[in-house]
């Protein structure tokens, strides 16, 4: 483009020297008008066309400049907009900062961030000599948040079988809502209602998360089912080095809470669970779980408890046990849990023990020929898992009915499909017996078909 310009220069310069040359050759003006009008005609006609394209191209190149800046300063808008704005991203269910909340708000105040979720599941069953029936069992939300680097909020809410005004009568509380600071990974701050840490399924008890419907025996009737306290303490994680093994792993909870009151019976202790507003004796109880885990999928834990629950200064003490351990699409797990329960040394008499176990086992697999059907096609990592567990519980006679001891014995054989780790069908069937008074199903075997979602 330089050379164009240079080029219509040199014209312009040849042309005022030409005029100069026939200025002094010619004496009419007139002659040298014509001349040079002559002249600057063939100019024109020679590179007039040019000239025009020149300027098309100069007035191309700016009008593109201008566009490129407004699109570049537009996209900047954009995602300043939307990262301000927006902040929302679904990160999955087990992806959030409390692995169950998967819908992420990022607070465009730098306040912090706040993840929501939750799970629902509902229920079919047909047991011997009751009526079959469907049960909207559970809806749950979560609701976390993350104010600063080290300072966070979790928190549940349960509603089951259609809240405290459905039909029937059910139930909405809170399950767990606490507050934690951060100090180091080996020690940590925890207050709040808090999800007592006795035993591994009141820890993991989302229907979600769970290969069989019904919870174990254990786990209701001699462990207070969804067992929540008002309480606080410290909770952490350590990997000390054992010579050269590097890969062991310690985990603790301890805290104190208010704790069990005095309504259990030889039926389950299910009915001492206590107030998280207010306490029915001025003894505090105490609460721990050790976690030992020498490779990732292996543990064994010991949990502990005592507390005084009514105003005598008697005590309930109870130690267990659980473990579990992953080979390949193999699980085991299992709990072990034993009660020991003071005598009041008057009124109503209260069982004096309460124990029991379960044993279980989950094998996971795909058959690939299922890839193209409707039960695979569209999903990553689709899966069915054989479940099986055995429990049984046992608690000693509270001279209510002096029948003796009730026991119930429990075998499920289950089997359940998830298309994906969140959402879940099962399909098992429980064989029941049981000595005395009725804990759960009593003696009736029976059918039961669930669908559970995390979200």
């Amino acid at each position: 483009m330089m050379k164009k310009y240079l080029y219509v220069a040199s014209v312009f310069t040849f042309l005022l020297s030409s005029s100069a040359v026939v200025y002094a050759e010619v004496s009419d003006p007139n002659l040298e008008i014509q001349s040079l009008k002559k002249a600057f005609e063939k100019l024109q006609a020679e590179y007039g066309a040019e000239i025009q394209s020149l300027r098309a191209q100069v007035k191309s190149l700016k009008e593109h400049q201008e566009e490129t800046v407004i699109r570049a300063v537009d996209e900047r808008v954009g995602e300043a907009v939307e990262k301000k704005l927006s902040g929302v991203d679904y990160v999955g269910r087990y992806e959030g900062p409390f692995q169950k909340g998967g819908l992420i708000y990022r607070n465009p105040s730098g306040f912090g961030n706040v993840s929501v979720g939750g799970y629902v599941d509902h229920e079919f069953e047909n047991f011997e000599n009751t009526n079959s029936t469907f049960d909207q069992h559970r809806w749950i939300i979560n609701i976390g948040a993350e104010l600063a680097n080290r300072l966070r909020f979790y928190s549940e809410y349960e509603i089951e079988h259609g809240g405290t005004d459905a039909a029937g009568g059910g139930e909405a509380h809170v399950e767990q809502a606490w507050m934690d600071y951060l100090i180091k990974d080996w020690i940590n701050f925890r207050a709040g209602a808090l999800l007592v840490p006795f035993g591994r399924y009141n820890l993991y008890h989302d229907s979600d998360l769970q290969d069989l419907t019904d919870r174990p025996l254990l786990s209701r009737d001699v462990i207070p089912t969804t067992w929540t306290e008002s309480g606080a303490g410290f909770y952490g994680e350590f990997y000390p080095k054992i010579g050269t093994f590097e890969d062991l792993k310690v985990a603790y909870e301890t805290y104190v809470m208010n704790g069990l009151n005095s309504g259990f019976s030889d039926t389950g202790l299910g009915g001492a669970r206590g107030s998280i507003e207010s306490d029915n004796n001025n003894s505090k109880s105490w609460v721990g779980r050790v976690v030992v885990s020498p490779a990732i999928g292996h543990e064994l834990a010991v949990s502990g408890y005592t507390g005084k629950f009514n105003q005598s200064n008697d005590l309930i003490n109870g130690i267990g046990l659980d473990f579990l351990s992953t080979w390949g699409p193999l699980e085991l797990l299992g709990e072990y849990a034993f009660f020991d329960i003071d005598s009041p040394a008057a009124g109503t008499a209260l069982p004096e023990r309460a124990t029991g176990f379960y044993l279980q086992g989950n094998y996971h697999f795909w058959p690939h020929v299922l890839d193209q059907t409707f039960l695979g096609s569209g999903f990553d990592n689709p899966t069915f898992t054989f479940v099986t567990r055995l429990g049984l519980v046992e608690i000693e006679d509270d001279n209510d009915l002096t029948t003796g001891d009730n026991s119930e014995g429990r075998l499920t054989f289950g089997l359940n499909y998830r298309p994906v780790e969140s959402w879940v069908l099962k399909l098992e069937y429980q064989i029941n017996s049981n000595h005395n008074e009725n804990l759960e199903r009593g003696g009736n075997d029976g059918f039961i078909a669930s669908v559970a979602m995390g979200f």
